[in-house]
């Protein structure tokens, strides 16, 4: 147990045997659960309300979930536990949020072939998630000569038609976020980081811009959606960019439903099992020895 969720923690750093509140190390780790459920929610909710999507009982439910983490408010295992559980109940239908929203939008997904490498002539390198983002900056460089390009989990853009309609979205560069630090510099044009999944930069930072909340050292971030400043450096780094092509590869969203249907026949034994497990973890501690403060 380490809990430093609030001011009260022992000597200002974190409570590790039991709280100064009282709470034991099952409900703080209930509660770090469901923290980290709502970070996650939180960002796949920016986007889908980007796109237009809301759902009042989703926020009301977020602001619920939090309060009953702030000190002295829940005890309880067992509430805990149904709020980390409606917590992913939640999350699945952010995540339908969102992709109602990008099919809204885009198109239906469809089965394409997507280029993997770059071609010559000035590029600008999109990573993160936002697919708004990557729209506005596809309009703001249709017939200026600039390519663009997807980066790591910006890949599944390819799918829908309204963004590949673009013949200047060339392809897709590189592999996972982990690998920016080698693969940003070996692109050699501009690059634009929409949200997470971005490392602080080292010899290239005059060529990282984010959007909005996004920023690392060094870079340049954003606070509108007015691209020019990253297509200025992607012309004037120009002809750095030479024709690179890697093996191609096939993108088809039926894989993911396929597997979304195994784990959703898969769900209710899994959440069975983990509250049979929690209530065996719950009762032995009931009947053993109190913690000692």
């Amino acid at each position: 147990m380490f809990c430093d969720q609030c001011e009260q923690v022992y000597r200002g750093t974190g409570c590790t045997e039991i709280g100064v509140c009282g709470k034991n190390e099952d409900v703080e780790s209930l509660q770090k659960i469901l923290l980290y459920g709502l970070k996650g929610m939180a960002a796949y909710k920016h986007h889908a309300r980007r796109l237009g999507q809301v759902d009042p009982e989703v926020d009301a439910f977020e602001e619920e979930a939090l309060f009953a983490t702030v000190t002295n408010v829940n005890f309880d295992m067992d509430s805990l536990f149904e709020l980390v559980l409606e917590c992913g109940r939640k999350n699945l239908r952010v995540m339908q949020m969102l992709n109602d929203g990008h099919v809204a939008r885009f198109g239906q997904p469809s089965p394409v072939t997507v280029y993997e490498g770059t071609q010559a002539g000035p590029g600008i390198l999109v990573t993160g998630h936002d697919l708004v983002d990557l729209e506005d900056l596809l309009k703001q460089t249709e017939g200026t000569g600039v390519n663009v390009y997807t980066h790591g989990e910006m890949l599944p853009a390819h799918m829908y038609p309204g963004l590949r309609k673009y013949k200047h979205l060339v392809g897709h560069y590189g592999g996972a976020w982990q690998k920016q630090k080698k693969e940003f510099p070996a692109f050699g044009g501009a690059v634009l980081a929409t949200t997470n999944c971005l490392l602080i930069p080292n010899g290239y930072k005059d060529r990282i811009f984010s959007t909005r909340v996004t920023a690392v050292p060094g870079g340049t971030r954003l606070s509108t959606n007015d691209f020019s400043p990253v297509i200025a450096k992607a012309r004037e780094l120009g002809e750095q960019l030479r024709e690179l092509h890697e093996p191609m590869m096939k993108l088809h969203r039926d894989y993911m439903q396929q597997f979304a249907a195994i784990l959703t026949a898969d769900q209710k034994a899994i959440l069975d099992e983990a509250r049979e497990k929690f209530r065996e973890r719950r009762e032995k501690r009931r009947d053993g020895p109190p913690a000692n403060p």
